[in-house]
């Protein structure tokens, strides 16, 4: 059995500095096997949609749709697909878990779950989660960077990674989420370059699953009180020593129980023995150097909700397992042990579980009977408050005779429909009453969910004024909608310019992709977390011109590599222009010409009257 509990260990820090396109952050410690460290490689699907770039977002097929039918053509019609949102398609960097080298690379397989450079990783056992991953597996098998495909339009070594990367991420996604490039993408050539990968993946059909990338733990999952419980194997796939500790029960290193052990380092395939005088749950775990094969399945620190990654290429990391071994007093009747593969997948996945007999007397034999039973709507509570007196069967499984104590576990079942599900067991002796293990242990039961679709997030901006005098402050209102919750967008508000007017005398006429406006203000970065509008600090335009606020965006919301986007390009909700007003010679500060005319009236007439008084007394 591998590791069921959480991770030992949190990240202690974490600090993300983004540079242009480049992205460092805090190396990451132990115990994790590697660093997820930047991307090597990527194109853009929809990550851009605002002028001028105007890049059409991807869409998930709809629901029912047979992703073995193959990859819509490039125009199909979009009706009954649901819009998602734009990303970075890319192939991802590990490093060693110091964060300094560079050991390997993998691609995301769980679409919108996002990354977070600096995050931790350790490689697992295969845990049937990931969708349709026998063809995902084929993939990675004959594709970038294991093999010089798939054929890209680019010549460029540069240019070429970054198309086989992106194109193959989103051939994955295509298999592990149904997530299919916008019909009218602006560059056909990649859109059929993804098409035909799908379509030869489809073609040779899906692979096995890697070899356990953990040390293996080979033994029984039970034994009783009194007497020595084993062999287990130790690390036999291991490239070096493995580090081993056992809690809950004395180990020893030979069968008649001379040689007690500690912990502490034990060569690949060496073989322990437990011992207890009282039940309970021992657990041994082991921590040594295994190859993980490509395709193998690398699971994030689960301080932080982002994407799984499976390896695009072999790679030796120092994997972590442990194997609970349930220690009873001998019983007078076997006793039944359960545990589901997961306890909550989507709608479409599979799920499996293992029955552990225990106190079976030598020489004796039972017939273990397992059923499946749901779905039940799920309480409020969740599946534990579930009454399973009056649930159906969903499946039962082929009786099987056990001889000794042992485990069985069950053949895969589909569950297509959501809801609670719980298996359980019967075991019938030879002699005496038969074992019932009803259904509703909470190490027994499933919830199977819908999947979830996420949300298109939006940033919308708008500046308060469009036509203003010289010395006249502005500000901009930013927008932020389609946030998921634990997820955060940094943004950074700029106002570009002065910029001469277009030929028209409107901002609206500047070619401002050739203007190269200078920055007239970098205004304070916001780390928004939640959905809702902000005002920018307020900012000062005195010279005349065209200014435009820009807001450049950074999300860990979208899959992705961390690349900034700029919000309010060439927007024309954007743009100020401040009028150029004459001013006077001398003057200490800009006045209007009327002002000025004004004033010279008032004069000119006051002089007129003063005269008219004058010559009064020569008119009587």
């Amino acid at each position: 059995m591998r590791r069921t509990g959480a991770w030992v260990a949190v990240l202690t820090a974490l600090v993300v500095v983004l540079l242009g396109n480049s992205v460092r952050a805090q190396a990451q410690t132990p115990p994790f096997a590697a660093v997820q460290y930047g991307t090597n490689g990527c194109i853009e699907v929809g990550v851009r949609p605002d002028p001028p770039y105007n890049q059409p977002k991807p869409f998930i097929v709809p629901a029912g749709y047979d992703i073995t039918s193959g990859y819509p053509a490039f125009g199909y019609d979009p009706a009954g697909y649901t819009p998602t949102s734009g990303t970075n398609s890319c192939r991802y960097n590990f490093r060693d878990p110091t964060g300094t080298t560079v050991v390997g690379s993998a691609y995301c397989v769980q679409w919108a779950a996002g990354q977070r450079t600096g995050t931790g990783y350790d490689p697992e056992p295969w845990d049937g989660t990931i969708r349709n991953a026998g063809y995902v597996r084929r993939i990675l098998a004959e594709y970038w960077p294991v093999a010089n495909a798939p054929a890209v339009p680019s010549t460029n070594p540069t240019v070429m990674n970054r198309q086989r990367s992106g194109t193959v991420a989103m051939a994955i996604h295509y298999f592990t989420d149904g997530v299919v490039m916008p019909p009218n993408y602006q560059d056909q050539a990649l859109y059929n370059v993804v098409r035909t990968v799908v379509t030869e993946v489809l073609a040779k059909g899906p692979m096995t699953e890697p070899a356990d990338p953990t040390p293996t733990i080979d033994g029984p999952d039970g034994g009783s009180t009194g007497g020595l419980i084993g062999p287990y194997a130790i690390g036999a796939d291991a490239t070096g020593d493995v580090t081993v500790t056992v809690d809950g029960a004395q180990a020893y290193l030979d069968g008649a129980g001379t040689q007690p052990f500690t912990g502490g380092p034990l060569a690949p395939g060496t073989q322990l023995w437990l011992s207890s005088a009282s039940a309970g749950t021992a657990t041994i775990h082991a921590e040594g150097p295994v190859v993980a094969q490509t395709g193998t399945l690398m699971v994030p620190d689960p301080a932080y909700p982002v994407q799984q990654m499976m390896l695009a290429e072999p790679l030796t990391l120092n994997g972590e397992a442990s194997k609970p071994v349930t220690i009873v007093v001998p019983p007078i009747s076997p006793h039944l042990f359960s545990q589901v593969s997961a306890d909550q997948i989507e709608v479409g996945a599979a799920v499996t579980d293992r029955f552990t007999v225990v106190g079976l007397p030598s020489g004796r034999q039972a017939v273990l009977t397992v059923s499946l039973y749901g779905p039940v709507s799920r309480p409020a509570t969740g599946c534990a408050a579930v009454d399973w007196a009056d649930a159906s069967v969903e499946r039962t499984f082929d009786p099987v005779m056990m001889t000794a104590e042992g485990s069985y576990t069950t053949s895969s079942v589909v569950l297509s429909e959501p809801g609670c599900y719980s298996f359980g067991g019967t075991l019938d002796p030879d002699v005496g009453d038969p074992v019932v293990f009803p259904p509703g242990d909470p190490a027994e039961t499933v919830l199977v969910i819908r999947q979830v679709i996420p949300p298109v997030l939006t940033i919308a901006t708008q500046t308060s004024e469009h036509t203003v005098d010289p010395g006249t402050t502005v500000s901009d209102r930013v927008t932020v909608a389609g946030l998921l919750p634990g997820r955060t967008v940094t943004i950074t508000p700029r106002v570009l310019g002065p910029v001469t007017p277009g030929p028209d005398g409107s901002c609206a006429s500047v070619e401002w992709l050739t203007a190269r406006p200078p920055v007239a203000a970098t205004l304070p970065v916001r780390e928004v977390d939640a959905n809702g509008a902000f005002q920018t600090q307020p900012v000062t335009l005195t010279a005349p011109g065209c200014y435009l606020f820009v807001a450049t965006a950074v999300t860990t919301q979208l899959t992705g590599g961390e690349i900034p986007v700029d919000h309010g390009l060439a927007n024309p909700d954007e743009m100020v222009l401040v009028r150029d007003v004459p001013v006077l010679p001398n003057s200490h500060g800009p006045r209007p010409v009327v002002a000025v005319l004004g004033a010279l009236s008032i004069l000119i007439g006051f002089a007129l009257f003063s005269a008219s008084r004058r010559v009064r007394p020569q008119l009587r």
